[in-house]
C-alpha cells in the first residue's frame, strides 16, 4: 500500500461521522510520554546499580570498550591508591661478644701478685715521713683495726725511747683474746729494711715493697699470746694495705 492511499484512508476515518470520540488527547499523550521516559531513567539507574554490586562481589563483567574486570580491577579502579605502610626494619642480629683476650694480653685484668695492693682500692699506705719512726703510728693501727677490729680502743704499750729509722711504722697494743691477754706488735719496714722478726712472728711483702712483721707474746713466761691464731692472716691481709 503507497502512501498516498494509506493518508486517503486515514483522512477518511478522521472524517468519518460515525466514528467514536478519541479517548486521549495532546495533554494525555505528553503525560504518557514523560512517564515511559522516566521509567527508563529508573531501569539505567536500577541496571547500574545492580552491575556495581555484581562487581563488589567479584563477579568478572565487561566495560565499555569489550575489556574484562573482576573484583580486583573494580577496587583498584574505585579504592584510593595509598602507599605501603612502612615496615620496621629489621632487628639486626646481635654481634657475637669479642672473643676473651689472652691471658697476660690488654684488657685482662689480671688477679694481683701476693703483697700487691687491690685493683681499685686505696694506695698503700707506704714509709713514713717522720725523722724517727712513731712506734705508735696512727695511720696503721687504723688499717689495723680494719681486719681485726677487737683492738680498737686497746690501750697503747709501752715502748723504749729508740730512734728508729723514719720510714718504718708500727703500733704496740695491750690486747685482750678471751682469757689470754699480753702485747700485739705490728711493724712496717721500708723497702730497702733487711727484717728480723722475732721467733713465732708471721711477714709479709706488701704492695709498696716493704715487709710487715706481726708478733704476739703473753703477759709472762708460759702465757697464752692473744690472737696467736690471726697473726698469719693479718699479715696476710695488712700486705696490699702497706
Amino acid at each position: 500500500m503507497d502512501d498516498e492511499r494509506l493518508g486517503a484512508l486515514f483522512r477518511a476515518a478522521a472524517s468519518d461521522s460515525a466514528a467514536p470520540e478519541p479517548g486521549f488527547d495532546h495533554d494525555t499523550v505528553v503525560r504518557t510520554s514523560r512517564r515511559i521516559t522516566a521509567r527508563r531513567r529508573t531501569a539505567v539507574v536500577v541496571g547500574g546499580l545492580a552491575l556495581f554490586a555484581v562487581v563488589g562481589v567479584g563477579g568478572a563483567v565487561v566495560l565499555p570498550g569489550g575489556t574484562s574486570g573482576g573484583s580486583g580491577d573494580a577496587a583498584s579502579v574505585a579504592a584510593p591508591m595509598h602507599a605501603p605502610e612502612a615496615q620496621p626494619d629489621e632487628p639486626r642480629a646481635r654481634k657475637a661478644p669479642p672473643p676473651a683476650a689472652a691471658e697476660g694480653g690488654p684488657g685482662v685484668l689480671m688477679a694481683p701478685a701476693p703483697g700487691a695492693a687491690a685493683v681499685g682500692g686505696p694506695p698503700p699506705l707506704g714509709p713514713g715521713t717522720t725523722a724517727c719512726a712513731d712506734r705508735q703510728d696512727p695511720a696503721l693501727r687504723a688499717v689495723v683495726q680494719e681486719f681485726l677490729p677487737e683492738v680498737a680502743g686497746a690501750p697503747e704499750a709501752a715502748v723504749t725511747e729508740e730512734c728508729r729509722p723514719g720510714g718504718e711504722r708500727g703500733i704496740n697494743l695491750e690486747v685482750t683474746d678471751g682469757a689470754a691477754a699480753g702485747l700485739l706488735t705490728v711493724q712496717y719496714l721500708p723497702p730497702g729494711a733487711v727484717p728480723d722478726p722475732p721467733e713465732g712472728a708471721a711477714s709479709a711483702r706488701t704492695a709498696s715493697g716493704g715487709t710487715v712483721v706481726v708478733s704476739t707474746r703473753g703477759d709472762g713466761p708460759g702465757a697464752p699470746a692473744p690472737f696467736a691464731d690471726h697473726i698469719e692472716s693479718l699479715a696476710a691481709e695488712l700486705a696490699p694495705r702497706l
